[in-house]
């Protein structure tokens, strides 16, 4: 079994979701944008025998995202990340064991296609979502500059109590990795204020990612956690919580720890 002297492979939580937190604009000519902070990272070693040179890896990231609406079916979305990654490492000489850097990540365009079916008293969706990703961040030690494209396919379905949204999706990148993965959410909505158009979603949410390395050696990884989201005329706030179920990897590295999600959004 060979030993890492990669931290952790980022496995990409928010590579999937689109702004502004998978529910709006849904009528022609809509925009928007959202800001949404996630924190990852543990000391916890993991794989046979780990004794990598890493004792713990930290990241703090903040996405800044938009939307555009031609019309229901028809969105362009781009997603821009800004990093910053504690590493600290064994010391095996009179160096500064700990690596810090911080700066942008790669710029994500999308084109998600929606088929919309409407009913008396709910609405549904199925989506296809075309995605590049272009190399616009940063080379460092802790932060790598990659291009590649992805593919999404969602359904999801409302009703006035309740929501699910299912998500899969795949990438691939230009060192040679890729990556599947899907997402579930499933909610129910206690609160709606039509005066204010107002309200509450409360879900719980499943993660899944499958990632390979250039080598072909795999990362498999399963979140699951709740959701809260509020919501007040044109402004949407989130907060996601995602607890490691079950962390597998051929070559030893770090677990990723509890991912923390907290964003805002604003729709017109």
């Amino acid at each position: 079994m060979k030993n890492s002297l990669l931290v952790v492979s980022a496995i990409g939580t928010l590579f999937a979701h689109q702004p502004v937190m998978d529910m709006a604009p849904r009528w022609s000519g809509g925009w928007g944008f959202q800001f949404r902070y996630e924190t990852l990272g543990s000391d916890r070693g993991i794989g046979e025998e780990y004794n990598g040179l890493n004792k713990s890896y930290y990241r703090h990231t903040t996405w800044f995202e938009g939307v555009y609406t031609w019309k229901r079916s028809i969105r362009a979305t781009f997603k821009i990340p800004y990093h910053k990654i504690n590493n600290e490492r064994q010391l095996i000489d009179r160096a500064n064991p700990t690596l810090s850097n911080s700066g942008i990540g790669d710029l994500i365009i999308a084109l998600p296609l929606k088929k919309y079916s409407n009913m008396e008293l709910s609405t549904s969706n199925f989506g296809l979502t075309p995605q590049i990703r272009l190399k616009t961040g940063d080379n460092t030690d802790l932060l790598t500059s990659k291009s590649g494209y992805g593919l999404s396919l969602s359904y999801s379905t409302e009703n006035p109590k309740f929501y699910r949204l299912y998500d899969v999706f795949g990438w691939t990148l230009d060192d040679g990795s890729k990556m599947v993965g899907f997402d579930i959410n499933i909610g129910w909505h206690p609160i709606h204020n039509n005066e204010s158009n107002s309200g509450v979603f409360l879900m719980w949410d499943g993660t899944y990612r499958l990632n390979w390395d250039k080598d072909e050696n795999s990362d498999s990884r399963l979140y699951t956690g709740p959701v809260a989201v509020y919501y007040k005329g044109n402004i949407m706030t989130r907060i996601d919580i995602k607890i490691p179920i079950n962390e597998k990897v051929e070559k030893a590295s770090l677990s990723q720890g509890t991912i923390f999600q907290a964003g805002i959004g604003f729709v017109f």
